[in-house]
Parts: structure tokens; C-alpha cells; sequence
């Protein structure tokens, strides 16, 4: 992942930055309630302590950013963070070529639903295309009753693909997700 300064990756107000150690303890705490990372994105109940540790275990150079993924910090333009971005690595064939970054977002709740979540996935599309001139494609995956993630995902420009069922255990069960993509091509009009 590249350094930039936080806001030199921003649109309507929302920029993007890499994530430091002084993001962990926030980070952490979000990740461990449910009414801070909502139910999209809960993972169960686990201390706060154990998701710092990992978080910093992971924290290189350039924030939380490893071959197969990384995350970036979501923050206003006064620098105020307001949540996270993150991508992980599929791969759809053996060739290097079909690898393709699943992307997913996390607001803090006052920030959710007045498009900040829209604008984020928009500046991490952008980013991971102009890093790696050789990405085809990045798609995003949500749980089949996320309206709000579906219709930011069109927004962004991401074309509905399918259901993956059974997906995602959450909750004491699975639920289906919804697979959205764009391509390289798709990305490259909006450049126009």
C-alpha cells in the first residue's frame, strides 16, 4: 500500500488514511459492540483487549495492510475518524491474473445513512485500482437483508451478480449474501 497524507484520497468531505497505532483502542472498541459496528458486521462477543492485540499484531508500516488485505481509516476532514474501510483477497482460478479484493465498510452509527459509508467504498475502489494497474475486478459481498449496503454498492457503480447462499454464519445461523462487482472497464468510465 502506498503512503499518502489523510485527506489526499477524499471526495465530499470524507477522506481515507492509513490506520495507526493510535487508531487500535477505538478500532477495538467498535469491533467488540454490537451497537458500534452494527449487526452487518458483528462477529461475536470477544474482549476488547484480544481485537486490540490482534489489530496491532498486524499493524505494519502503512497501517493494517498485509498481501491478502488491509484496511484504511475513514476520517472527515478535520481528521476526525469515523470508521473503517477494509478489503481481503479472493482468488477465482489458479492465475495471479483472477485474484480479486472483496471490499467492506464500517461506520460509526451517527455517520451511517447520510452516504459518508457510499463515499468511502467509492475512494477504496479508487484506490485499489490505481495501485495495481494489473486488478481486473473488486466486488463486495452483504448479507441479502443489508438494503442499505445494497443500494450504496449500486451507487458506487457495483452491478448485482447473484446470491451466494448460506454464506455467513451470524447470529446463531446462516444467512445469504448478495455478490456486487465492477470491473476495471466499468471503473476506468467513471474516470471520463
Amino acid at each position: 500500500m502506498d503512503n499518502y497524507s489523510p485527506m489526499e484520497r477524499s471526495s465530499g468531505g470524507i477522506g481515507l488514511r492509513p490506520v495507526s497505532a493510535s487508531d487500535l483502542a477505538w478500532m477495538a472498541e467498535m469491533a467488540s459492540n454490537i451497537e458500534l459496528i452494527g449487526p452487518h458486521n458483528w462477529a461475536g462477543e470477544r474482549p476488547v483487549e484480544e481485537i486490540e492485540a490482534e489489530l496491532k499484531e498486524s499493524l505494519d508500516a502503512n497501517g493494517l495492510a498485509t498481501s491478502s488485505g488491509g484496511t484504511l481509516v475513514v476520517v472527515l476532514e478535520d481528521g476526525t475518524p469515523i470508521g473503517d474501510v477494509s478489503w481481503r483477497t479472493e482468488r477465482w482460478g489458479p492465475s495471479v491474473r483472477s485474484r480479486c479484493p472483496t471490499i467492506g465498510v464500517a461506520l460509526l452509527p451517527e455517520f451511517r445513512g447520510r452516504g459518508m459509508g457510499t463515499v468511502a467504498q467509492r475512494l477504496l475502489v479508487d484506490h485499489l485500482f490505481v495501485n495495481d494497474p494489473e486488478l481486473h475486478r473488486v466486488q463486495s459481498d452483504t448479507a441479502t437483508d443489508n438494503i442499505a449496503e445494497q443500494r450504496a454498492l449500486q451507487k458506487v457503480g457495483f452491478v448485482r451478480e447473484g446470491v451466494v447462499r448460506d454464506a455467513e454464519f451470524r447470529d446463531g445461523g446462516f444467512h445469504d449474501h448478495t455478490l456486487y462487482s465492477v470491473l476495471r472497464s466499468e471503473w476506468e468510465q467513471w474516470q471520463r
